[in-house]
């Protein structure tokens, strides 16, 4: 399941993810499904992004993004 989310005047890929998930290293995920915006670090006001359904994370679990080697 999805759902929209438009943006505000300064949103950023890492706020949102941690303000709808709870962690900004699940921002891969919001950015995945929204590949026409890549390009933005702060959005402007007014852009409907695809947000899906939350992941279910283990809650001993840290999860990290994919490009992390750490």
């Amino acid at each position: 399941m999805t759902w929209t989310y438009t943006t505000q005047q300064g949103d950023t890929w890492d706020v949102l993810a941690h303000d709808i998930y709870g962690s900004e290293y699940l921002a891969y995920i919001i950015i995945m499904a929204n590949p026409n915006y890549m390009k933005y670090v702060y959005f402007p006001a007014g852009i409907k992004l695809t947000i899906p359904q939350t992941p279910r994370v283990k809650k001993d679990s840290n999860p990290k993004p994919p490009w992390a080697v750490y």
